[in-house]
């Protein structure tokens, strides 16, 4: 069956978050002692939730985050994505060519997902399909975002398309029973393809799976 409807993560899909997430999460933990590399927080963090990123550092620390960890993390990255977040390569023209109906499912707070999307223009393509892991409190690798989000856009999970770009949100898409595209490279590329995804490297690929 040839998809009817697509759903895109948000983060490292649309809008290129992950570098300067990750790298302010390592930094920060840095800060705290924690031995931990801006490229082990990205390929250990990407697509994770807060909770899990959280104890991750904590159990590096072998003790409990400052209170106001999140707060402070989450003001850094919104003053670094205002300054430097770019969108994901070709995800305008796909967006604007696209004839099916689609949405995007992030693990991130919807007010954020609409922040990142504002910042590079692509809000108006998105404006009243935003679904938030935080709306249905479960979170990558469950696979209840994804189906909550095509239940209510009025498709079944065998015309779902999904686009992901991390373990988790593949694993959730597999879980779904929805056909997904790993949207990564190199050695990721082959870790997305492990979980059951069909990889593409470029954003224009999309339209040879459609």
């Amino acid at each position: 069956m040839k998809p009817k409807f697509i759903i895109f993560d948000c983060d490292g899909v649309l809008v290129d978050t992950e570098d300067i997430s990750c790298g302010v999460l390592a930094e920060e933990a840095r800060k705290l002692g924690a031995n931990l590399s801006n490229q082990e927080a990205l390929e250990t963090f990407a697509g994770t939730s807060y909770s899990f990123v959280f104890d991750f550092i904590e159990k590096r620390l072998g003790k409990k985050l400052p209170e106001d960890f999140e707060e402070l993390y989450r003001k850094r990255t919104f003053e670094e994505f205002e300054k430097n977040l770019q969108p994901i390569p070709g995800i305008h023209d796909v967006v604007k060519k696209l004839k099916i109906p689609f949405c995007v499912a992030s693990n991130a707070p919807a007010y954020k997902v609409e922040f990142n999307l504002k910042l590079v223009k692509l809000f108006p393509f998105f404006e009243n399909n935003i679904f938030s892991a935080y709306q249905v409190n479960a979170w990558k690798p469950d696979p209840t975002l994804f189906l909550t989000a095509a239940k209510k856009m009025g498709f079944s999970p065998a015309e779902t398309l999904v686009i992901e770009d991390s373990p988790a949100g593949v694993q959730a898409a597999v879980a779904a029973n929805m056909k997904v595209l790993g949207f990564a490279k190199g050695k990721k590329a082959e870790i997305l393809k492990s979980k059951g995804a069909t990889v593409i490297s470029e954003m224009i690929e999309v339209f040879s799976h459609l």
